[in-house]
């Protein structure tokens, strides 16, 4: 198994684990989600760094990489990962019924506090908060953009020219 779908798993695993074992847990309780999208965009994050990792055994593995190879490596990282996250959100949702999405409205009709415009807001946008394929397909594209955004960064890390000469010297 190459290394771009070992970390992916590794990573979409984790991001899994830190988003769903709190809601699993004490269920769709509001004083979690107060913060649960703080922790779970940071989890996203954090989890994804696993891009620049796999850049990096692989430049141990094959030596000196381009950026465009480091970015593909990347982006495998990501995707795998992003695949992941996006069916088990499919299937957090529909092990959950609806009182996931429902407690996730009813938190943000109470952060609402009374403003008819949000209420209205959020009103028209409830389908979309029950909809599970739709929920897993925004989950996947979300890792996957932070994961090609990290992959960019990783790429130019890595391979910048004085960078991978330093690497490749290293006992």
């Amino acid at each position: 198994m190459s290394i771009s779908i070992r970390l992916g798993l590794l990573a979409g695993a984790v991001i899994c684990v830190l988003m769903f074992a709190p809601i699993l847990i004490v269920g769709p309780d509001p004083r979690w989600m107060e913060w649960g999208e703080v922790f779970g965009y940071t989890s996203m994050v954090l989890a994804m760094s696993a891009t620049y990792f796999a850049m990096r055994s692989e430049q141990r593995l094959s030596g000196p990489l381009s950026f465009g190879r480091a970015f593909r490596i990347g982006a495998a990282v990501s995707l795998v990962a992003a695949a992941l996250f996006g069916i088990a959100t499919w299937g957090f949702y529909v092990l959950m019924g609806d009182a996931l999405p429902q407690g996730l409205y009813d938190f943000y009709v109470a952060k609402a506090a009374g403003d008819p415009s949000k209420l209205a807001e959020l009103e028209s946008m409830k389908m979309f908060l029950f909809n599970r394929p739709l929920q897993g397909a925004v989950m996947f594209a979300t890792v996957f953009l932070i994961g090609v955004i990290e992959s960019l960064i990783g790429a130019w890390l890595v391979g910048r020219p004085g960078r991978t000469r330093r690497l490749a010297e290293r006992p």
